[in-house]
C-alpha cells in the first residue's frame, strides 16, 4: 500500500480549537508537541491544581470541558502564536488571544466559553497545564491517526461529507484502503522521519456528531459508525517508537 501522509493537527488545549500543521518534531514516548497541554477544569472535576497552576495528574476527560457535553466548542480553531500565545476563533464569537500562563487572561478564557457551555453544566472553573503528561483521553501518551480513505467511506454511507477536523485525530494517512489502519494494528510504520507502533482503535463519543462549522449537532455518529460498521471506532492510536521530523507528504512505510 502506498502512503503519505496528508495532514497533521494538534489541539493545544483539550476540546478547545484545531489548529493544523505542516509539520513536526516527533519525540519517542511524546505525544505531538503542544497537543493538549492545557485544559480546563469545572467546578466538579477531581483534579488538584498545585501552585504553579499545574495540574497534580493525568485525568479522565469527564474531569474537563469537552465537545461532548458541549457540541459549540467543535466550531473552535486555534493557533499557537511565537509568542507562546494562543488565538482562539469561532464562527460566532470574537477571537481570542490568550497568554495561557497569565491569570487575566485564564479568566477571559473562561468568560469567553460561557455561551458555549450548557447551564446545566458544572460551571469552568480554571485553564490548566497538564503535569508531565498531555490530557489526551487514554493515559499513555499516544498520537492518533486516521486514513482519509477510512473517512470518505463513512462519508458516503451517511450522504454528505463529513469534516476530519471533528475526529481530533492527529495525523492523517492518503493510500490505504478504507479502514486498513486498524489491520495494522501491533504494526509499526514509518512516517519520514519518526516511527510509529499502532497500539489500539480509537472508540468515539458524541463530541463527533457536531458541525466544526456551526458548532451544532447534525449527525448522530456513533449510531451511524454502529449502523454500517457493527462498531463505533474510527482510527488508532498509535505510539512513537522512534523520534523524527515528520511533514505533510511524507512517504508512510509499513515496517
Amino acid at each position: 500500500m502506498s502512503a503519505t501522509l496528508s495532514r497533521i493537527y494538534r489541539h493545544p488545549i483539550k476540546s478547545i480549537g484545531v489548529e493544523e500543521l505542516k509539520d513536526a518534531s516527533l519525540e519517542e514516548g511524546r505525544v505531538l508537541p503542544c497537543d493538549r497541554e492545557w485544559a480546563v477544569l469545572h467546578e466538579r472535576s477531581k483534579i488538584g491544581v498545585d501552585a504553579e497552576g499545574r495540574a497534580d495528574g493525568w485525568g479522565q476527560k469527564i474531569n474537563f470541558v469537552i465537545g461532548r457535553s458541549a457540541p459549540g466548542l467543535m466550531g473552535v480553531t486555534s493557533r499557537m502564536l511565537e509568542n507562546g500565545h494562543i488565538l482562539l476563533e469561532h464562527p460566532e464569537q470574537w477571537h481570542l488571544e490568550i497568554d495561557p500562563e497569565r491569570e487575566l487572561d485564564q479568566r477571559k478564557l473562561l468568560e469567553w466559553l460561557r455561551p458555549f457551555w450548557p447551564e446545566s453544566a458544572p460551571r469552568p472553573t480554571a485553564l490548566v497545564r497538564g503535569p508531565d503528561r498531555a490530557f489526551t483521553d487514554d493515559p499513555l501518551p499516544y498520537v492518533s491517526l486516521i486514513g482519509q480513505a477510512s473517512l470518505d467511506d463513512l462519508s458516503a454511507r451517511v450522504g454528505k461529507p463529513i469534516d476530519r477536523r471533528r475526529f481530533r485525530a492527529n495525523l492523517w494517512v492518503e493510500g490505504w484502503e478504507p479502514f486498513a489502519e486498524m489491520d495494522l494494528i501491533g504494526k509499526t510504520v514509518r512516517v519520514g522521519e519518526a516511527e510509529l507502533q499502532l497500539r489500539a482503535c480509537i472508540g468515539r463519543c458524541r463530541a463527533t456528531d457536531a458541525s466544526i462549522e456551526t458548532g451544532e449537532r447534525d449527525i448522530d455518529m456513533l449510531a451511524e459508525l454502529e449502523r454500517h460498521y457493527g462498531h463505533t471506532d474510527l482510527g488508532v492510536f498509535c505510539l512513537v517508537t522512534k523520534q523524527g521530523r515528520i511533514a505533510r507528504g511524507d512517504k508512510i512505510e509499513v515496517l
